[in-house]
Parts: structure tokens; C-alpha cells; sequence
């Protein structure tokens, strides 16, 4: 029965873990997802710990506490914290941008913390005592809870798009209870008695089954659901727009790559870079927000001059200089303003390429335009053809600094590259952005566009840019043939009032004339770009500057991401010295969630070993180091691989479905056969483990951009079949460890501590060495933990705690 448990909590406790990171993606923020994922490893690894105090004050607790009662009223305990502790994070007023500000925020912060870990410490307790009771089995048992969170990771598939989140928790948190009614035999002869409830006490359990599920049942559906139902944060534009009068939600569509509200609002005026002198009216709009923020809009163009004003927005500019464009590509990520453009120019052609599978099928049917539903850089890799104008939108996430964390290869220096390579001989790319203050975003992608550029071959890469602006964003233009001619750029500029950010030729005079800032801060620091390109000095510029502004690469893709650590005095000050502003990063979140992490990880290993009565059992620096190790190196080759497979597949959800559900089966097969290896055969694992982490880090690239350039289902099929070896081999360490370096229960309930903290804070690391380092070094950090794993197993137990 204990196995079947393990199966079922594993199962239900990873749904409930992806599913409340897609809760959090809309009731807070996507970087928050990092505490939901150190909520559940931290309530496993306090499990471990609970069970070595027990070891201390109770001889033989494994086996009283494995028996069926025990494990069933801890499956009960699992269910009833699940469903509460999500129901108190649909009410709490938990606002994490306020925390600076009120102290009660910091109350709610730790209440929703050690409540969502108690359904995971529930869980992890069931797990742990299988491996401290059955330690022969101790491949069986990883072998249950590896394939059991990967049928986790798969629930949230099927359930979202039927049952939408909160109903999709409520029924992941009960699965579960569906080994309540049954009972299992024993031939243990000490404990016989103890094992099999008695029938009142079969009943009570079952009753308690029971009255959780009718709870559950009535939970869905009073008011169709509305207890259940998550609301996205204030902050986001989504919550905003509802505040307006005669404002409604008409379609709510749910899946695991989003929740996609459909809305209608009389007040909705999207029209960004849209000039002064534009004197008629906005044709009627509605918008699809993605987890209540990155809206996009559509627009209601009847007749031909319902478009007509979008030519008074920025990004026409690039359109003015290709008068008859005979083929036009959009790359949508957000927004919903190329659409127009393209149609007012009056192109023969028009391609739409959007990733989300709900927006491209509105706009197919909405518009009536050939909609590609593939991931821009795919569609790239197989595309040949070649177009007069690339139109690319992204406009990022509605708070500046939320996005810090986000992944994305549009305007990685490779992108660019792509680009320009699918432009005809009078081609023009044309990207509109946000207009940031210091500048950063700006600076970014005109230097990748320059870098492109210079790579291909380009002769004075600065004459073929032009960048543009208003009050609130900007427009980067980037044309084939230099710019030899700028009259046409001037001219536009000059009638519609926007200001000429950086042009061939132009003056500091012409650079702040109608959206009037203190000084021209865009213009000057283009202009000392420029210049240190044409000296060679642009890496000193980077270096020096208060923000990072380098342009990035495939391996370092956080377009919204500009922190630099030794600089963050300089920042604080920049921004009015108010530290509440620099709260506002993702990447200040990574910070404070480490240190947090640190300290509960630090508690819970430190507490055991206080614990032990003097004359104790020792416990080894050596198997601790060990199991550290081999629980910060599997969580680090996961996160490679999510964030590699991003680069496939466009999106992070979808990677990380993929890739959790490969992993977790082929290292469940591998733990399965760890079952037939001996305490010899350790050595050679990781020796062979940490050899395919090399090869990994060697030649993982060409073979995925290789990927990239084939149909979906070859995407998908090579994804899957790469993981095979290392997610095989990453399934022996920790078995292996358990049932040959350990002898006593409490070693083993130790060692499940050990191995969850590792992950927690490997899985917070792990996103600033990406940010800082770039993802490949992930898969270093991960060979070197392997081989510390591997130099502890080869060393002699001493220096024991005691």
C-alpha cells in the first residue's frame, strides 16, 4: 500500500505544485513562481527533518508510522491542507510589491508559506517513511515517485482547458483519497495489529474521505464556481480595465499555456506611439489578456479608413520607406497594432506569425489573414522566403522590472541575424518598444541590431539604423541599404511631431523638440554607442554604464532584465533614492526568496543533528555532502534543460511539461534498475553521469537549433528521445545513495532533507546564473556537483556530527 501512496501523493502533490504556479502567474507575478516551487521542496525536505526528531523520542517509529492507518491520516492531512491552504491564498490580501510599505504584508507572506507547505510536508512524509521502512525497495520506491510526478506534470493538461484552476487543484488534491476504502495485508508478525485499522477506525477514515469530498464538491459549485475562481493582481492591466463602466469579460478560455480573457470595454483606445496631430476617432477595439496583463488587441476596421491611423504612429515610419510592399511579416507578441499598419500600407501579402495557439486563431478568424502558430524563431529556420517589411511587436509586462525573468529570443543578436537574412534588398525591419528612463531597452537592441549587422558583413553598420520616439515608446528601424537619403524620416518625424532618437547625420537640436524631456538622455546615449563602436571601445561603455545594455545572445535571453549588482548603488540613486522601485525586479525577487530559502534550509538540516542525544547514531559530513550534492545536481540539469527547450518550443510552459514528465519517467526507469546495481557500481554511474553532462554542455546547441528547423512532431519526438540518457542516468545517484551509504532510518530521513534543500536553493541559483553567466553554465554547475557527489562517495566517513 505504502508504494501505491508514494504513486498517488506524487502524482497530486506536482499537479498541485504546477497548478499553483499557474495561480500565481495571475493572481501575483510569473517570478514569484520561484516560491511556489521552494514552498513544495521545502515541505518535503521538513518532513525528512520531522521524521528525524521522531527518531530520537520513538524506537521503530518507521514501522508504526508506514502502516496503513498512520498513511492513510496523513493522505487526509494532504487533501484537507491542500484544498484549505488554497482557498486562504484566493482570499489573503497578499500584495508582494507592498511589502516595503506595510508590515502586515510580511504576516500574510509567511501565513501563505507555511500553508501551502503543509500539504507538501504531508506528502513528504509518506515518501520518506517508504524509504526508511522499505529500504530494500529503494529503487521501487524512487521508481513510484518519479513516475507519479510525471503523470503530475501531464494532469494539468487535460484539466485546465475543462475545469479551469481552481477547480483543477480542488480535484488534483483529492485523487489521493482514492486508497482510503482499500486495505492492505501484512505478514509482519510484530506489528500485524498495528497495520490493519480496526474496522471503526476504517470507518472514521473513510467518513473523513468522504465529508472532504462533499466539502470539495460544494466548493465548485457554489455560484458556478466564483469560490474557487482566481482573480488576477491589481497591478496588472487586466484588473484595471475591469474598473471601467459597461466593461465585461465575454470569453474566458483556460489551458496550460494560459488564461485568456476576452473583453470589451467602450473606453479601450490602444493605439501606442499614436502622434498628436491624429484629429479622427480609433476604430472600436476589444483585447485578449494572457493571465490578466500582455493584451492584445483587436480592432474593428469596416471600412478602409478605419486603419488610416495607424499612420500616424510610430512604427509607420519604417512603411514610408517602402511606398508598395509587396510582402509584409508580423511577428506578434503581445500588442495587436501591426495588424493595421500592414493594411493600411496596402501589401499584396501579409503573414502573421503568433505562438499562442488562442490569439492566432482569433486573428485568422477575426481579420481573415494567413496565421502561422509557430514559434517565431522556428518559423524562421524554416522559412526561405523573403519580405519587404519584418514588423515585430512586443511591448513587455505592463510594471517595469516584472518581466526581469522572462525568456525570449526576439531580439537576441541571432534574431536580428534571421532577420535581416529574410528581408528583400530593400528590406526594413521595424521594432516598437517601451520608452524607458534611465535609457536601457533602447540601447540594447540598437546595439544588437549594429552587432547583427557587423556580423553579416555590413560596411558601417551605424548608417543603416534609425530610431524614433514619443513620449512612451520608441520605433527601431533597420534597413538593408544605409540610409543615405533621410529626408523621408525628417519629414514624417517633423509632421506628426516625434522626435528623432539617433539617424545618420541628425543634431542634439533635433533630437528633444516636441516630447520634451530635461535633456535628450536617448539621443546622447546612442550617440556615445555610436561612437564607441566606430573607437572599439563599446565594451568598456557596456562595462561602465549604470544598467546592462549588452546585447544578448541565445545563451543569455532576459530582454527585460537590465540589473547589475555592482552597480546597484548607482541604480538606487538614479532612481530618487526610493528603495520600493528597485523591489519592483524579478531579479531583486530571486535575491530575497534565496536568502529566505537559505535560512528555512539551514533550520531544517541543523535541527536534526541538534536533535541527536549525545552517544548517538553519527551522521557523516561526507553522506550529507553527498546527498547535497546529488539533489543540487539533478535540480540543476532539469532547469537546463527547461530553459534550453524554451529555444524549441517558444514557450516556458510547454518546456517545462515536456521536460519535467521526460525527466521524472526516464530517472523513475532509472531508479527502477538501480535495484539490480551493487555498492560498486556508484562509482561508475556518476563517472558516466557526469561524462554525458560534458557532451551535453558540448553539443547540445547545433543539435537544437538543427531541431528547430523541423515539423513539430520531430520537435517534440528529438526533444523527448535527448532526454533519455541523462534523465536515466540522473535517476541512479540517489537510490543508490540510500540503500548503500545508509543503514538506519533516520540516515535515510536525513538524507531526504538534504536532498530537498539542495533543490530549493539550486532552483533559485540557477535563474541568477542564467541571468548573469548565461544558461550553458547551468549544465557545468550540474557536472560539478555530480563530482563533489562522486569525491564524497569516495571518501572515508569521518568527521561525524554527533
Amino acid at each position: 500500500m505504502i508504494l501505491a501512496a508514494v504513486f498517488l501523493l506524487s502524482l497530486s502533490s506536482l499537479a498541485f505544485e504546477v497548478l499553483l504556479i499557474r495561480v500565481f502567474s495571475i493572481s501575483q507575478w510569473n517570478h514569484l513562481s520561484f516560491m511556489v516551487i521552494s514552498i513544495a521542496l521545502f515541505g518535503f525536505a521538513a518532513a525528512g527533518t520531522f521524521l528525524n526528531i521522531i527518531d530520537t523520542h520513538k524506537k521503530n517509529w518507521e514501522q508504526r508510522l508506514s502502516a496503513s492507518g498512520p498513511v492513510k491520516i496523513f493522505i487526509i492531512l494532504y487533501t484537507a491542507t491542500a484544498i484549505g491552504s488554497f482557498m486562504v491564498l484566493n482570499r489573503i490580501p497578499l500584495d508582494y510589491f507592498r511589502l516595503p510599505l506595510e508590515t502586515v504584508q510580511i504576516f500574510y507572506l509567511l501565513t501563505t508559506y507555511l500553508l501551502l507547505a503543509l500539504p507538501f510536508f504531508f506528502a513528504g512524509l509518506v515518501i520518506s517513511l517508504a524509504y526508511a521502512f522499505i529500504p530494500e525497495k529503494t529503487g521501487f520506491v524512487y521508481f513510484a515517485s518519479m513516475v507519479g510526478s510525471a503523470c503530475g506534470a501531464i494532469i494539468p493538461v487535460p484539466f485546465l482547458p475543462l475545469l479551469g484552476e481552481g477547480r483543477s487543484i480542488i480535484l488534483a488534491a483529492l485523487i489521493p483519497l482514492i486508497i482510503i476504502p482499500f486495505e492492505r495485508a501484512t505478514t509482519n508478525k510484530t506489528y500485524a495489529k498495528t497495520k490493519n485499522t480496526s474496522r471503526g477506525k476504517r470507518f472514521a477514515l473513510q467518513a473523513s474521505g468522504l465529508f472532504i469530498v462533499l466539502i470539495a464538491g460544494l466548493l465548485v459549485s457554489i455560484g458556478d464556481g466564483t469560490e474557487v475562481k482566481v482573480n488576477p493582481s491589481s497591478y496588472k492591466d487586466l484588473s484595471r480595465v475591469l474598473q471601467f463602466p459597461d466593461t465585461r469579460i465575454f470569453e474566458t478560455v483556460t489551458g496550460l499555456r494560459g488564461r485568456f480573457d476576452s473583453v470589451y470595454s467602450p473606453y479601450t483606445r490602444f493605439a501606442p506611439g499614436l502622434s498628436l496631430k491624429f484629429k479622427g476617432i480609433l476604430p472600436e477595439q476589444w483585447a485578449i489578456y494572457k493571465d490578466g496583463d500582455t493584451p492584445f488587441f483587436s480592432y474593428k476596421l469596416q471600412r478602409q479608413k478605419d486603419e488610416w491611423f495607424s499612420r500616424f504612429t510610430l512604427p509607420y515610419a519604417g512603411y514610408m520607406l517602402v511606398p508598395n510592399p509587396e510582402h509584409i511579416l508580423l511577428i506578434q507578441d503581445g500588442g495587436g497594432s501591426t495588424i493595421p499598419c500592414a493594411m493600411a500600407s496596402g501589401a499584396r501579402s501579409i503573414t502573421i506569425v503568433e505562438q499562442k495557439p488562442q490569439i492566432a486563431y482569433m486573428i485568422r478568424k477575426h481579420y481573415n489573414i494567413p496565421v502561422v502558430n509557430q514559434n517565431p524563431r522556428a518559423f524562421m529556420a524554416q522559412s526561405d522566403k523573403h519580405y519587404d517589411i519584418i514588423h515585430i511587436e512586443n511591448w513587455g509586462g505592463s510594471l517595469p522590472g516584472s518581466d526581469a525573468l522572462t525568456q525570449g529570443y526576439l531580439f537576441t543578436t541571432a534574431s536580428f541575424s534571421e532577420y535581416l537574412n529574410h528581408l528583400t534588398e530593400n528590406g526594413i525591419l521595424i521594432m516598437a518598444r517601451k520608452l524607458l528612463l534611465p535609457p536601457a531597452d533602447l540601447i540594447r537592441l540598437w546595439a544588437g541590431a549594429y552587432e547583427s549587422l557587423s556580423s553579416l558583413r555590413y560596411e558601417n553598420p551605424e548608417q543603416h539604423l534609425a530610431v524614433l520616439r514619443n513620449w512612451s515608446t520608441f520605433t527601431l528601424i533597420v534597413s538593408v541599404k544605409p540610409f543615405n537619403d533621410t529626408v523621408v524620416l525628417k519629414d514624417f518625424a517633423q509632421n506628426m511631431n516625434f522626435d528623432l532618437v539617433y539617424l545618420p547625420g541628425i543634431t542634439k537640436e533635433m533630437a528633444n523638440r516636441f516630447n520634451i524631456f530635461d535633456a535628450p538622455y536617448h539621443f546622447f546615449e546612442i550617440s556615445r554607442l555610436a561612437e564607441a563602436y566606430l573607437s572599439g571601445t563599446e565594451e568598456t561603455y557596456f562595462e561602465t554604464y549604470p544598467l546592462d545594455v549588452a546585447p544578448q545572445s541565445d545563451s543569455r535571453p532576459f530582454p527585460g532584465r537590465f540589473l547589475k549588482w555592482n552597480k546597484l548603488k548607482v541604480l538606487y540613486k538614479i532612481t530618487g533614492s526610493r528603495f520600493y522601485s528597485l523591489f519592483m525586479s524579478g531579479e531583486i525577487v530571486v535575491a530575497i526568496v534565496f536568502f529566505e530559502a537559505l535560512g528555512i534550509a539551514f533550520l531544517l538540516l541543523v535541527l536534526p543533528l541538534i536533535a541527536i542525544p549525545k552517544g548517538g547514531q553519527k551522521l557523516y559530513i561526507s553522506h550529507i555532502i553527498y546527498f547535497l550534492a546529488v539533489g543540487a545536481g539533478f535540480m540543476f540539469v532539469e532547469l537546463f534543460f527547461i530553459k534550453k527547450y524554451i529555444f524549441i518550443f517558444g514557450d516556458p510552459v510547454i518546456s517545462f511539461t515536456v521536460v519535467l514528465t521526460g525527466i521524472l519517467v526516464f530517472s523513475g526507469f532509472g531508479g527502477y534498475c538501480s535495484q539490480r546495481i551493487g555498492p560498486g557500481g556508484l562509482r561508475n554511474v556518476l563517472i558516466a553521469l557526469i561524462a554525458v553532462l560534458i557532451l551535453v554542455f558540448l553539443g547540445l546547441d547545433p543539435i537544437i537549433h538543427r531541431i528547430l528547423g523541423l515539423s513539430k512532431i520531430l520537435q517534440y519526438t528529438l526533444a523527448i528521445l535527448l532526454l533519455i540518457l541523462p534523465g536515466f542516468l540522473l535517476g541512479l545517484p540517489f537510490p543508490l545513495g540510500m540503500r548503500h551509504l545508509l543503514n538506519r532510518p533516520a540516515q535515510r530521513a536525513y538524507a531526504w532533507t538534504a536532498n530537498g534543500c539542495a533543490s530549493v536553493l539550486t532552483s533559485i541559483i540557477s535563474a541568477q546564473i542564467a541571468l548573469s553567466l548565461g544558461i550553458p553554465i547551468i549544465i557545468l554547475c550540474a557536472a560539478a556537483a555530480y563530482l563533489l557527489a562522486f569525491l564524497m562517495n569516495n571518501t572515508k566517513s569521518i568527521n561525524p556530527f554527533k
